[in-house]
């Protein structure tokens, strides 16, 4: 029995590998002897030095990039003298490192193989170490696994057709024909030459060829089930037949049948290629990956397929990129002969594994959507439909029908496996939790849209109402015109939150500039009925820089429809968002009532006719400079600065203050060593005492201006002592405190706009 010599200087690397595969090396101590940590250090230092013996050892193995820390130049040394070693005593040497990419193997001079460290860390070193316990090992085990015999006859075969061409055109001698001895560790039945001749070595070479097809063949049949459309050479062969009669919707028929194949008690499927009248549509291929990806057959959908075919691999794939189906495992083409058939249903086959299912099926096909579908958009439509509607238990009409055809049609069969998405079981869905209203705008709205919205967002004081339309065929014109003149523009004034698609019209998907798009034109709409509403745009588009340019348009935030390829998107974590923005748009609604104030109040007269200029005498300069500061309310409230309500208490402060100004001015009394407040219009003092604080001023120009009542002056009480609070480090004084606002809310800024409002709507 050979013995085995492993030299591994990364211990964390196998160690790795034996957790993986649950594999230990001590079982396998009377062929390998492993030279890890303080053994590796010892033997390293002997190769270096040309201390070292091996002679016991028949099969050398190495990491080819092996070095000692303390000297950089290891490496060299230690590659060099097992090269030497192994060619003087003709020993086997195997280097493995990450580094190398592809296998290379040379015996010219001694036995050597180079491969890839996770190549030789896998199940393949079990397969090569059983097979030395066996005697029938060979070394190419470790590159190929289980395929090291195929392998084998594979460069059998090239070389017999090299040698039966040199003697067609070479006239090279057919006795002088030489079998390699590699061949009988491959157990098959292959031809037996009995003179060497160009006749007898075409026949060793057909029992070749013929290995990889029927390599594992057994005495008993494989019970089988046919689909056909009565052109198969032969019927009695099969245990099932199922005739092939579809309509027009080819993908509902095959579900439907798919669903009856389940029941059916059979190992093998042959399919025929062509199911229809016509040979080129080639529905057999469709059938074949309706049940490869069909997941309500379980694991029959991994069983061994036969494409019945009277045509070759290569002329398939000519007709149709579908036959790439037969280029993955567990897939075979069969001639459409009696001879044939019979002889795959006497082959040893396994069904596929999960692992090979994702690895080499699923990764090598590929199936294209429809052709009347808008690509990106529709898909990411339908797919996060189906995806949202299964986490909210969602069962209405408009998604049962999209569940239908997401369930049926075979591109979302083959999205659905390409792109299998973790679920997220460890999260919540969350509810709203704020009062208010929302009103969705979106072309998909009866396609399952609105269903599924309204029941993501179920609160006890939430309101959610959907714009009925129907956008086929539709411009942006048309949705403008609609927003205009009908209920739409009704319904957004009365919403508090918009939840918007992006791309309403088929036009918007002509076109790249994100300017022109419907949703981006109803937006502007939108925000000219009133920019206090807050808007969520609804997107299928992946690209960043759109999804960036929407935050240069003023909405809230964006939910991204998921599509099948796009893994940053988790389906409760998109549903969670929304309900978080819709949350936090409802704590903002408050600025619709800014934006209505702060309108209602610029489209006085008072302010209409006003002009910059330097000749402007001081009324009118107090009125410029009034209107610029209210100008600034809503765009302060609506910023992303911190703090913004302190911020916009004092704007409103500077109003009162601009108020003031444009009534009463300001008089040093040398008398009282104190500022006094005086009418502009009769001089008068403002009052008994002529108070020259801001507070009494106002309160003083509501009862000229005839508003004053306790409501106002309570509100002129918080705002004073609010901003004196938060503009002198938290400074209180005894009079404040009962009118003092500690935690500015949108409900101050609101009522202390309303004040201004009532103040300025009474100026003459």
């Amino acid at each position: 029995m050979k013995k085995i010599v492993l030299i591994e200087d990364r211990y964390k690397r196998q160690e790795l590998f034996t957790q993986e595969l649950n594999f230990e090396f001590e079982p396998y101590a009377d062929i390998l002897d492993n030279f890890i940590l303080d053994d590796f250090y010892t033997l390293a230092n002997e190769i270096i030095h040309g201390s070292f013996s091996l002679s016991k050892y028949d099969i050398i193995i190495c990491h080819e990039s092996v070095q000692l820390e303390e000297n950089k130049e290891s490496n060299s040394i230690i590659k060099s003298n097992l090269e030497q070693y192994c060619k003087k005593n003709q020993k086997t040497l195997i280097f493995f490192s990450g580094g190398i990419s592809t296998n290379f193997y040379d015996n010219s001079e001694f036995e050597l193989l180079k491969l890839n460290s996770k190549t030789f860390y896998s199940k393949n070193l079990l397969l090569y170490l059983d097979a030395i316990r066996e005697g029938n090992e060979d070394i190419l085990m470790l590159c190929y696994g289980e395929h090291w015999k195929q392998n084998i006859v594979a460069n059998v075969l090239e070389k017999t057709n090299i040698f039966l061409y040199d003697i067609q055109n070479h006239g090279v001698n057919p006795s002088d024909f030489e079998i390699d001895g590699n061949l009988s560790k491959v157990n098959y039945d292959f031809y037996k030459i009995q003179k060497k001749s160009l006749k007898e070595i075409e026949k060793f070479k057909e029992s070749l060829e013929s290995y990889f097809f029927y390599q594992n063949t057994k005495n008993t049949k494989n019970s089988s089930l046919l689909i056909h459309h009565d052109n198969i050479c032969t019927f009695e062969l099969f245990d099932e037949i199922e005739k092939f009669n579809a309509n027009e919707d080819i993908d509902k028929y095959v579900n439907e049948m798919i669903v009856e194949l389940k029941e059916k008690d059979f190992e093998m499927l042959f399919i025929k290629d062509n199911l229809s009248s016509n040979y080129l549509e080639l529905l057999g291929l469709r059938v074949a990956y309706h049940v490869r990806l069909s997941l309500e057959l379980g694991d029959k959908r991994f069983i061994p397929i036969v494409i019945v075919s009277d045509f070759s691999v290569e002329q398939l794939s000519r007709f149709d990129e579908m036959s790439n189906l037969l280029l993955t495992s567990n897939v075979y083409l069969c001639k459409n002969t009696k001879e044939d058939i019979q002889k795959f249903q006497q082959l040893e086959l396994h069904d596929l594994t999960l692992e090979e299912y994702r690895q080499d099926f699923v990764s090598k096909i590929k199936v294209s959507p429809p052709k009347d579908y808008l690509s990106h958009h529709s898909i990411a439509n339908e797919w996060a439909i189906n995806r949202w509607a299964e986490f909210l238990k969602v069962e209405t009409d408009a998604t049962k029908s999209n569940k239908a055809k997401i369930r049926n049609m075979l591109y979302f069969k083959y999205l659905k496996a390409k792109y299998t998405t973790q679920d997220s079981i460890n999260f919540k869905i969350k509810k709203p939790s704020k009062k208010g209203k929302v009103l969705l705008i979106d072309d998909e709205w009866d396609k399952g849209w609105s269903d599924i919205l309204n029941a993501a967002l179920q609160g006890e004081c939430l309101e959610f109402e959907t714009f009925e339309y129907d956008y086929k065929d539709k411009k942006a014109f048309n949705l403008i015109v609609q927003l205009d003149y009908k209920n739409l523009k009704e319904q957004v004034r009365a919403a508090d939150v918009i939840i918007l698609d992006l791309r309403l019209t088929q036009s918007d998907h002509d076109d790249d500039d994100i300017d022109s798009y419907s949703g981006v034109k109803i937006l502007q709409k939108i925000h000219e009925v009133n920019a206090g509403i807050q808007v969520i745009m609804l997107t299928a588009t992946s690209k960043s820089t759109t999804l960036e340019k929407l935050y240069e348009k003023k909405i809230l935030g964006y939910i991204k429809k998921e599509h099948p390829d796009d893994t940053s998107v988790d389906t409760v974590e998109n549903i969670n968002k929304l309900v978080g923005l819709v949350d936090k748009g409802l704590e903002r609604k408050f600025l619709k009532e800014i934006f209505i104030i702060q309108k209602d109040l610029l489209e006085l007269e008072l302010f209409k006719n006003l002009k910059f200029s330097f000749e402007m005498d001081y009324s009118t300069k107090k009125l410029f400079e009034l209107k610029n500061t209210i100008e600034r309310v809503f765009s302060t409230l609506d910023s992303n600065i911190p703090k913004p309500f302190v911020y916009g208490m004092s704007i409103l402060y500077k109003c009162i203050e601009t108020i003031n100004d444009y009534y009463i001015y300001e008089q040093y009394d040398s008398g009282t060593k104190r500022q006094k407040a005086y009418w502009i219009y009769n001089n008068e003092p403002i009052d008994n005492n002529a108070n020259a604080s801001v507070n009494n001023k106002i309160k003083s120009l509501a009862k000229y201006l005839q508003v004053q009542n306790d409501e106002l002056e309570r509100k002129i009480d918080e705002i004073s002592c609010t901003r004196n609070f938060e503009m002198h480090s938290g400074e209180i004084k005894k009079n404040s405190k009962d009118s003092l606002v500690r935690n500015i809310t949108d409900e101050h800024i609101v009522r202390w706009f309303e004040m201004i409002k009532k103040i300025v709507f009474a100026m003459k």
